[in-house]
């Protein structure tokens, strides 16, 4: 039986509580694993037949060390091994299978606009799972947070929620081809 597989950076909670959302939208037609990245498998089984990752914009891309580590200094969060997040575990995973579907999703604020159109975490998401050889099923999802420390914008939550089922139609619809 395939499965899907959610994988997950959050540095203040809204990333999960997305994460945990896009699951319950997945779950009615795919089995799904939801885990934090730092706890992540080191090898993807051969019966993920979609993968979903995602974390939060911070610096204009994907945490790293450094910013992680700023963000316990700067705003509290309670990150337990700065070292390890969603991007190293894209640059170190091996897929078992060849023919795992992938998408990607970010939180960011809404405001500055400008700023807005900078943060490139899912952009960078997509990137390394294509240098995977992993099939983008659907163009990465943009969920908003009002603040740096959240919480979530009105109505995200059900938005992920959808986009989820969208996933598993999608996935659905590859496997009976």
């Amino acid at each position: 039986m395939t499965r899907a597989l959610v994988v997950f950076e959050s540095l203040f909670g809204d990333a999960r509580t997305i994460a945990e959302a896009i699951a319950d939208g997945l779950s009615p037609r795919i089995p799904v694993d939801v885990v934090a990245a730092a706890e992540a498998p080191a090898d993807v089984a051969s019966d993920v037949r979609l993968l979903v990752v995602g974390g939060p914009n911070h610096a204009f891309s994907m945490p790293r060390q450094s910013t992680r580590e700023g963000a316990i200094q700067q705003y509290g969060a309670r990150i337990a091994d700065t070292s390890r997040g969603l991007h190293e575990w894209l640059e170190a995973v091996r897929f078992d299978g060849s023919d795992t579907l992938a998408a990607a999703f970010d939180t960011r604020s809404d405001h500055p606009k400008l700023l807005v159109k900078m943060d490139h975490a899912a952009k960078t998401e997509e990137k390394l799972l294509r240098g995977h050889g992993l099939a983008i099923v659907a163009p990465a999802e943009h969920f908003y947070v009002t603040d740096t420390k959240g919480p979530l914008a009105d109505g995200e939550e059900g938005r992920a929620r959808r986009w989820g089922a969208a996933l598993a139609e999608m996935v659905a619809a590859d496997v009976s081809r």
